[in-house]
Parts: structure tokens; C-alpha cells; sequence
């Protein structure tokens, strides 16, 4: 297997050259980012990390040593496991890297305003896919992942979900109203904390 280090390596040049000889000037890309690659890992004998270009962002896994992926067709399904819970990954193939699988985050990208707010999401969201949880009512589901990525941290989303179970009678205090206020991912993820580095 090749070392995640080395990967990283590989896998920024080969989309910085697709980024200069493909996409330049397509109306998909969003001229304030660059090409990245955060948080990548070895992960049960594969590597896996996401994959920030200007049209998209991406979270990949490459085949570990023991892993034969020469007969899976581009955009074949398969799903994989991880602390946070299973995702369901499409095969890809790139001239250098050869077939590996992604899981689509974002795409288009014109939403970030910078290269910071991109990073910090995508640095968030490897955090979370590390992160195991034990209650099934934790588990990111599609929708909890779509809030989630969209800014929202968990405990906020949680809280929605039960004032929208337990509304407000007569004015009765929901468990909303008693849980104490979340650190608010919002700000890092929409930017506003690195709004010094924001690229006109």
C-alpha cells in the first residue's frame, strides 16, 4: 500500500494538473480555491481523506494492499465503514491513481468564499467520520449530514429535531429551552471567523 504521505503527494499534483488542464475557465469552478488535500489517514489498511478541488469536494479511499479493485467499474456502489457510521461511496477512475472510491460532499463549490472556510469543513468533517458514536439516535443520517456539512453542529441540529417534536404549549418550556447553548460551528464553517484571510 502506498504510504498515506506519498498519496497525499500523488493525488495534489494529479488534480492540480487536471485543475490547469481541464477545468480552467469552466463556469463550475470557483476561482478563490485551490486544490488541497486534508486529513488524510490510514484507516483499517486503506487510506482515506477528502479531496478539495475548485469544482469539488470529495471524501476518497484508496485500495489497501489486500484489495483487488482492477474489475470495479467507474460509478459502481460500495459501501464502507466508519467510527461515525457507513457510507456509501461510488468508484472512480484517474489516470496516476488508478481506481479508488469517493463519496461526493460538495459539488459545486461557489458557496465558500475562501480557502479557509473550505479547509475548516472539510477538517470538521474528517473529525466527525473518526469519531464513533454509541447511541443509535446519534448516527448522521443523509439529512443530519446535509445540516451538518451546511454549518450546524450536531447539538444544534438535535435540539431542532426535539423543539420540533415538543413544541411550545402555553408557554411550556421545551427541553430545547433547558439545554444549554452549543459552541456554534456555523461561524468556522461559513467563514465568518477568517474573514481577514478572504480572497476578493
Amino acid at each position: 500500500m502506498i504510504s498515506s504521505q506519498n498519496l497525499v503527494s500523488d493525488v495534489k499534483d494529479i488534480f492540480l494538473g487536471i485543475n490547469r488542464d481541464s477545468m480552467a475557465g469552466l463556469p463550475i469552478v470557483n476561482a478563490r480555491l485551490d486544490v488541497e488535500t486534508i486529513g488524510f489517514t490510514e484507516f483499517e489498511g486503506r487510506v482515506v481523506g477528502v479531496i478539495i478541488t475548485p469544482w469539488m469536494m470529495s471524501l476518497a479511499i484508496f485500495p489497501g494492499e489486500g484489495d483487488d479493485w482492477t474489475d470495479k467499474k467507474v460509478g459502481q456502489k460500495q459501501s464502507f465503514n466508519f467510527p461515525s457510521r457507513p457510507y456509501d461511496f461510488k468508484a472512480n477512475e484517474i489516470d496516476g491513481l488508478g481506481i479508488y472510491f469517493s463519496y461526493a460532499l460538495y459539488s459545486p463549490m461557489e458557496e465558500f468564499e475562501h480557502q479557509d472556510h473550505v479547509i475548516a469543513c472539510a477538517t470538521a468533517f474528517m473529525e466527525t467520520l473518526m469519531m464513533e458514536i454509541d447511541e443509535a439516535d446519534d448516527v448522521l443520517d443523509e439529512e443530519r449530514l446535509e445540516k451538518f456539512l451546511a454549518g450546524e453542529d450536531m447539538q444544534s441540529i438535535k435540539q431542532n429535531e426535539c423543539a420540533a417534536a415538543n413544541p411550545v404549549v402555553d408557554g411550556e418550556i421545551t427541553l430545547r429551552d433547558k439545554m444549554p447553548e452549543s459552541i456554534d460551528r456555523r461561524s468556522l464553517l461559513r467563514g465568518s471567523l477568517c474573514n481577514k484571510s478572504k480572497i476578493a
